[in-house]
């Protein structure tokens, strides 16, 4: 019985070790090309790797500079902000 607990308390400290060591659900990685035409580059609306859309604000210095970038291989990298209080 004791060999029983002893391997269960090991399985759950390993897996909160693992848990804390990878942070996986701390940000998502999106690369592929930058797609837009003049249109939906002027509208905000962006697409990266042809399956996820983004929309940024117009007149916004992230939209000019993926106007800028429309057309390279980008990587986008989205993660929680941990400056300000939710």
């Amino acid at each position: 019985m004791r060999a029983i607990f002893l391997a269960w308390l090991m399985l759950a400290l390993i897996l909160l070790a693992l848990g804390r060591l990878s942070h996986a659900g701390d940000e998502m990685a999106i690369a592929g090309f930058l797609t837009a035409t003049e249109q939906e580059a002027n509208d905000g609306y962006f697409t990266v790797g042809g399956e996820t859309m983004v929309v940024v604000r117009r007149e916004s210095s992230l939209q000019r500079w993926l106007k800028m970038h429309s057309g390279q291989q980008i990587r986008l990298t989205l993660q929680p902000d941990t400056l300000s209080p939710p």
